[in-house]
């Protein structure tokens, strides 16, 4: 939170009252340890005074001179007023009250002339009143808004004076606007002012006057505890981080068991369990910076409890509702600010584990074995007066109804009942004269077991969106690839009628060569038969020719050429006889 060097200049009589409560703030202070801020962002930004090379320039004549005009006493109370007003933190205080008079007047007339110390404290007064009145003049939604937002930046840049004139009257103002909002049913600008008075009571605790009238408000802790809602984020994010600083502040009160004490009213008012809204903060689907804010107030509910076992009860019911399951996600993020809250809780975690076992005489032991603890107990009570307390507590368990919705309700009970009667917040024994217990179990029992029913019920019910949810999926995915394979089927059709019209065409120009050698085929076989039939009848013809022509009448007497005569040095071929009824040719002379 930044401090700023501006203010109003008080009269002489008021600065021993400022300087003894800027002195008180120095003391409150420096009781913050640094291992606390590791966790915590509610850290001081002071912006360290930083003198000017050059002398500074009179503005005002008149205050310069009555600046000189006062004695060391009264400038010191001026200076105490500025450093108040500067929100300094003590390491920073010191090395500018170690500074000589003439630099500490010179840092004074600085700050008055730079800063809106020049203002009447009537005029400053005046201001914080509009804002009060304002606000109780019921103005609604986006007005009061507005409102609420100019508010915020004059709580930041304006000095603490401006703050305390604002004073318990604005706080108060703005805690019934917040209570009002609570109550109402519709959420929907309700949301956005919530976040912004959150945002004006974080201003506004920036400071030590501002804290304390916070701690003295009758329901200002609880209103921030129900601040805390999931549905909600961005405010949830500030009010956690709020809640995490005011846990360790220290106090002669124990503030760390107020806000407890609110959150668990909260819960009681709810009818859920106290830390359910921070393990929803948690879970998945939920931003980082949230679980980061979330993982903080876990760190700021546990850490500064004084008693071990009531940090291990702490501890144990964050596990049992749920922040083992949640924690090995958690560390899979990866983020730096996560990681070092998961790192802080992690590290008190094995101390308190380490203080345990010192504790129990170094007995080391698996606290999750049921075996192991049932005999360190036994061990522990036997041949002594406990054991027959002891055996009488398990003849009792063995009574518990055999059903299995009714057993577990009773284990709870039980467990819850046991936790209260040994786990004192104070570190003190209980009241041993109690000897009777009223207490109505039946009942008890029942509205466990019927919001176990519910709880089953909505598991169940969680369970079936699921699948209903992945089937409807499954069925949006079944309909895009029917549409993707009927576009592929049109396409493939598309395709085959293409290919059947050119095969109708080609088959058309086969059929027409078809018929074409068909007539071929059929002209040729007509063709062929007539050769065929011109072939036999000329073989008939040829069949019915003689082979000799019988001799003519007139040659039939006539004799028949003479030979040839012989050629030279051949001899001559005799003639062949004559045929019957021929007469021989005489041969040549």
């Amino acid at each position: 939170m930044e401090g700023h060097q501006r203010s109003e200049a008080s009269a002489p009589s008021r600065g021993k009252e400022k300087s003894g409560k800027a002195k008180k703030s120095l003391d409150e202070g420096e009781k913050k340890t640094k291992f606390l801020e590791r966790f915590t962002s509610m850290r001081k930004k002071e912006k360290p005074y930083v003198q000017s090379k050059h002398p500074p320039t009179p503005i005002y004549e008149t205050q310069t001179s009555a600046l000189n005009s006062l004695s060391d006493a009264e400038v010191l109370d001026l200076f105490e007023q500025m450093l108040l007003d500067m929100n300094l933190n003590g390491e920073k205080q010191m090395p500018l009250r170690n500074k000589d008079m003439t630099i500490k007047r010179e840092m004074v007339s600085q700050y008055l002339h730079t800063s809106k110390a020049g203002q009447s404290q009537k005029e400053s007064s005046r201001s914080a009143l509009m804002y009060i009145q304002e606000l109780k003049s019921g103005v609604r939604d986006n007005q009061l808004l507005s409102c609420l937002e100019s508010l915020r930046v004059s709580l930041s840049n304006n000095p603490v004076s401006w703050v305390q004139n604002f004073g318990a009257e604005g706080l108060a103002t703005l805690l019934n606007i917040l209570k009002g909002l609570q109550d109402e049913q519709d959420q929907s600008m309700s949301y956005k002012i919530q976040h912004e008075i959150i945002r004006c009571l974080k201003a506004f605790m920036n400071n030590t006057y501002g804290i304390k009238r916070m701690l003295d408000s009758e329901d200002g802790i609880l209103l921030l505890v129900k601040a805390v809602d999931p549905n909600a984020p961005a405010m949830m994010i500030d009010a956690a981080k709020l809640l995490s600083a005011i846990c360790i502040i220290q106090g002669p009160e124990n503030i760390h068991e107020k806000v407890l004490e609110a959150v668990t009213e909260r819960a009681e008012q709810k009818d859920c369990e106290r830390f359910k809204p921070l393990l929803d903060g948690l879970k998945k689907e939920q931003s980082i910076p949230l679980k980061v804010a979330c993982m903080q107030f876990v760190n700021a509910l546990i850490i500064p409890a004084d008693e071990l076992d009531f940090k291990i009860h702490l501890r144990s019911e964050f596990m049992r509702l749920g922040l083992q399951q949640i924690l090995p996600e958690l560390r899979k993020i990866g983020a730096e600010e996560l990681n070092v809250q998961l790192s802080v809780f992690d590290d008190h975690a094995e101390e308190d584990s380490e203080d345990l076992k010192s504790r129990l005489e170094d007995v080391r032991i698996e606290m999750e074995d049921v075996n192991e603890i049932f005999q360190m107990l036994l061990n522990t009570v036997k041949d002594s007066k406990a054991e027959q307390y002891f055996l009488s507590i398990l003849q009792h368990l063995l009574l518990i109804r055999n059903d299995y919705q009714v057993r577990p309700q009773y284990y709870k009970l039980l467990d819850e009942c046991v936790s209260q009667v040994v786990l004192q917040k104070n570190g003190s024994d209980p009241d041993f004269k109690c000897r009777k217990f009223t207490l109505d179990v039946e009942h008890l029992i029942d509205n466990l077991i019927d919001k176990t029913k519910v709880q089953i019920s909505e598991t169940k019910a969680a369970e079936l969106e699921k699948k209903l949810d992945l089937e409807l999926t499954t069925r949006h995915e079944l309909q895009v690839e029917i549409r993707r394979k009927e576009s592929e089927f049109e396409v493939k059709v598309s395709e085959f009628q293409t290919k059947q019209q050119v095969l109708e065409t080609d088959k058309t120009e086969v059929e027409t060569d078809n018929k074409k050698l068909q007539n071929e085929i059929s002209q040729l076989k007509d063709e062929r038969t007539q050769l065929s039939k011109d072939l036999e009848d000329a073989k008939t013809k040829l069949a019915n020719i003689p082979k000799e022509l019988p001799p003519a009448p007139d040659q039939m007497n006539r004799p028949s050429p003479p030979p040839a005569p012989p050629l030279p040095g051949q001899t001559g071929i005799p003639p062949p006889p004559p045929l019957p009824g021929q007469m021989g040719i005489p041969p040549p002379p």
